[in-house]
């Protein structure tokens, strides 16, 4: 069967990808974009049908999962997967997770990426993990990814360091101290943990992972002293290379204390805002925890032909 792009069809080092004799790398070759080719649709949350046209067998697609709702924890950062796949006239684009819940998986073909885990430790899907419950251990761990690439460990019971690194972060762990632990960097960014000491004395939330999508920031709560939620991990827009920003926390005393959302790879995330958390930025951004809660950002699909 023919590749419509009339090029050898050599195998590229992920996913099958089929590479031509004359692709040869240079400053601005993307590990992801395929070279010599053109973005022709891109394609939001709640589409499910494609036209393609005539004469194209195969399609590269980069896909990436909805983020995960931000709870006590931040929301994980949807999960991307990129590579060719035969044509086809359907898709699924995963809308961003409710309060506390899963983000939607997206499919196109054999490229599937799944959601981001959500902020009460819910076990994400190719996606990166959420941070924990308030009180517990670390947030659940980052998922291995549709390559096979293992994700991130979660974050000790009251560790307040990073969790792994991986193909996605682990979810950062929650505390009953002053400071909770931080979203593990990857592909996709795990979520924020919550600080919850008592007292008046200061809580710090965890920040969310970094990756091509960000986890959600952690929050703070309980004390009647200073509560300082985190900043959403940051996010690269993969089609330009342009850093995106994870959303501000808010800092109160004895009150607000919310985690800004994770950006994704087509839009930053959004500040927290009193109690809620900041909503995750387009194209897999983790929700920013505690307070009312907030949304991750919605998946997103780009093909190419």
């Amino acid at each position: 069967m023919a590749n419509p792009s009339r090029r050898g069809q050599v195998a590229g080092p992920v996913s099958g990808q089929i590479r031509g004799d004359e692709d040869t790398p240079n400053a601005n070759t993307s590990l992801i974009l395929p070279y010599g080719l053109q973005l022709q649709q891109t394609i939001n949350a709640g589409t499910t049908s494609v036209t393609i046209p005539s004469g194209i067998t195969f399609v590269y697609a980069i896909a990436v999962g909805g983020g995960g709702g931000g709870g006590q924890g931040g929301g994980g950062a949807g999960g991307i997967a990129w590579g060719w796949t035969l044509a086809t006239s359907s898709c699924i684009v995963g809308t961003g997770g409710a309060p506390s819940q899963l983000g939607g998986y997206t499919r196109y073909g054999n490229v599937i990426a799944g959601g981001g885990g959500g902020g009460s430790g819910l076990q994400p899907f190719l996606g990166g993990a959420g941070g924990g419950l308030q009180g517990t251990g670390g947030g659940t761990l980052g998922s291995t990814n549709y390559y096979g690439i293992p994700g991130g460990a979660a974050a000790a019971a009251g560790a307040s360091g990073n969790s792994g690194g991986g193909a996605s972060g682990g979810g950062g762990s929650n505390t009953t101290g002053t400071s909770a632990g931080n979203g593990g960097s990857g592909i996709s960014g795990g979520g924020g943990g919550t600080s919850s000491g008592t007292g008046s004395g200061t809580n710090t939330g965890g920040t969310g992972g970094s990756g091509l999508a960000g986890g959600g920031g952690g929050g703070a709560l309980t004390t009647t002293g200073t509560r300082n939620g985190a900043t959403g991990g940051n996010g690269i827009n993969i089609l330009t290379g342009a850093v995106l920003s994870g959303g501000a926390g808010t800092t109160g005393t004895g009150t607000n204390g919310t985690g800004g959302g994770g950006a994704g790879i087509a839009g930053a995330g959004s500040n927290a805002s009193a109690s809620a958390g900041g909503n995750g930025g387009l194209g897999g951004g983790g929700g920013g925890g505690t307070g009312s809660g907030s949304t991750g950002g919605a998946g997103i699909l780009y093909l190419f032909y």
